[in-house]
């Protein structure tokens, strides 16, 4: 079956040599089989950090040892990287000779956690560019099948999520997403350090899960799980830091009316989120089908900006009080806004609090979404 092409493919390619270039994301979205399509299997020198002898291999003792590893093929990746010690300076020496080599090798680094990529960053300050991948876009699918396609699918998608593997194979996308959130979804979480209280973490995860689209307080959470607020918040820092979360902070421009420090998170992908709660009912039948279209659109809204790399900051906005207003996506770029309010019906064309926002931030830009119109959105290039 032919693979998807990635639209963060180009990109990355054009970021080496002679710097070394480091995708992180969740496991199983495609980082090594995006690299495979760039770099090749045969033409480059692969080491894979799970592999018996990898370490040994990288451990280069003289600046001689690494040129010659990058004089053995037009590329080298190094997968699974934060699995190899002292992976950051085996990085810095290999950038550092690769900069007075004739032909610069390309240098790829996968991680599945930003946990690590730090490690990496720090040890070869300067030398590394990264970047975020995350499962398929509706775009990257539309480009390979058709708009029509993903109009069709987009129910399911709603549901399943665009984790490659169920794209793919979406006759086996509960097995598969039920198997993922049982094995892997969380190890790189534990494998950074112990979780004092796993079964509460679990918990916290749950009501996260099913409080997509909400605004959620950490006292709040604190209570519901039976942990300390500090509790909380360094369990939803890690889960962020593992690419599973996304966190969205209320927007103020210090008005006296307007939320100061909300926050709403979102999964990843919506097939994680459902398969964390067991609920894969369809979603005409579904009570959350409002919550599961924001989840979706928020992330292809942050899947596109960060292909993009174009410092877009997104936020929600709310005002309290009596009569208070709540608009959910805000698109924050040099000082310039598009808001966005997600509807299930394509036949709501405003809403009171997107007046109310438009009265505050006349200069604002507010379109109201639904999976029926969406298409536009999604496939606009130049558009913040």
């Amino acid at each position: 079956m032919a693979l998807i092409p990635r639209a963060l493919a180009k990109t990355v390619a054009k970021s080496t040599p002679p710097k070394a270039v480091a995708v992180f994301g969740p496991r199983r979205i495609g980082k090594t089989t995006m690299l495979e399509q760039l770099a090749g299997t045969k033409t480059a020198r692969w080491y894979n950090g799970d592999a018996f002898g990898t370490a040994e291999a990288l451990r280069f003792k003289t600046p001689e040892d690494a040129k010659n590893a990058l004089l053995q093929a037009p590329a080298l990746v190094i997968d699974e990287a934060h699995k190899i010690p002292d992976i950051g300076n085996i990085v810095k020496l290999l950038v550092d000779v690769n900069e007075h080599l004739e032909r610069p090798t390309q240098i790829f680094v996968t991680s599945s956690s930003p946990f690590y990529l730090s490690s990496i960053k720090e040890s070869a300050l300067g030398r590394v560019v990264s970047r975020q991948m995350w499962p398929l876009s509706v775009s990257e699918i539309a480009q390979f099948t058709s708009w029509g396609k993903v109009t069709e699918k987009l129910a399911h998608y709603l549901v399943y999520g665009l984790m490659p593997n169920v794209v793919m194979n979406p006759e086996d996308a509960r097995v598969f997403l039920s198997d993922y959130c049982d094995g892997l979804l969380l190890r790189d979480v534990f494998d950074q350090s112990p979780i004092r209280l796993p079964d509460k973490f679990r918990r916290l995860i749950q009501i996260l899960a099913q409080n997509v689209g909400s605004e959620v307080s950490s006292d709040s959470l604190a209570r519901e799980c039976g942990i300390s607020k500090n509790t909380v918040d360094d369990y939803i820092s890690r889960l962020e830091q593992a690419s599973i979360i996304r966190v969205l902070p209320s927007f103020s421009r210090n008005l006296a009316n307007e939320l100061k420090k909300g926050r709403k998170i979102y999964f990843f992908d919506n097939g994680i989120r459902n398969a964390i709660l067991q609920n894969f009912t369809p979603l005409a039948e579904r009570t959350d089908a409002g919550a599961l279209w924001e989840n979706f659109f928020f992330m292809e809204r942050v899947k596109l900006h960060d292909t993009r790399r174009d410092f877009t900051r997104m936020y929600f906005w709310r005002t309290t009080g009596s009569g208070s207003s709540e608009v959910d996506f805000l698109e924050v770029l040099d000082n310039k806004i598009q808001a966005f309010e997600c509807k299930m019906s394509a036949s709501v064309m405003s809403t009171r609090s997107a007046k109310k926002f438009l009265s505050t931030y006349p200069k604002a830009q507010l379109e109201v979404v639904s999976p029926q119109n969406c298409m536009r959105i999604f496939s606009e290039k130049g558009k913040v």
